[in-house]
């Protein structure tokens, strides 16, 4: 395992800097970067749903299909989460900035049933979302303060328009300064 601390030497030898960024230049920088928002959300071990609003979902891999999102490890439903064997990730709609910030908030206190509906193999998605993809857990990584899941994608809803087919008229909702914002459809 590579030392850190000899990492940031070198670093900081690189590139002339006497230290690194702080956590809120970082956090500023990374706020320059337009992200889309979705919910993931698992079936609980009674039969609920858990949910949270992410917005640092990745395309890993096509063979296998592959989705990548981050968890921070000291999350509230942690366990839940990096212990679930299957999740969906629903794409949130321009209209869903109160679902995403719904579930932002800690714990699931303010969970809305009427907020899913469950797939035709039991998972729970967003009612109203652009769209989104069924993952069983295809393995985890601690990388810092966040543990990175990835998903192997065996199902999703509804299929993208195909070539010379019109697209669907939902638009996703987007994050960018801190503030959500309609992506558009053009």
């Amino acid at each position: 395992m590579r030392d850190p601390a000899a990492h940031r030497d070198t670093h900081a030898q690189d590139t002339g800097q006497a230290s690194l960024p702080s956590t809120s230049e970082f956090r500023k920088l990374m706020g320059q970067f337009a992200t889309g928002v979705c919910v993931v959300a698992v079936e609980t071990e009674s039969g609920g749903v858990a949910a949270m609003t992410i917005n640092s979902l990745v395309s890993v891999s096509l063979e296998p299909m592959l989705l990548c999102w981050s968890l921070h490890n000291s999350s509230s439903q942690f366990d839940l989460f990096a212990k679930a064997e299957r999740f969906t990730i629903s794409i949130l709609s321009e209209d869903q900035a109160e679902v995403a910030l719904r579930y932002a908030a800690r714990g699931d206190s303010r969970l809305v049933a009427d907020d899913f509906a469950t797939s035709s193999t039991g998972l729970p998605s967003i009612i109203g979302s652009v769209g989104h993809f069924e993952c069983r857990q295809y393995s985890s990584h601690t990388a810092g303060d966040h543990t990175m899941l990835l998903g192997e994608v065996t199902a999703m809803s509804p299929l993208p328009a195909t070539e010379g087919e019109e697209e669907a008229g939902v638009s996703p909702l987007g994050f960018f300064k801190g503030r959500f914002f309609s992506i558009g459809n053009e």
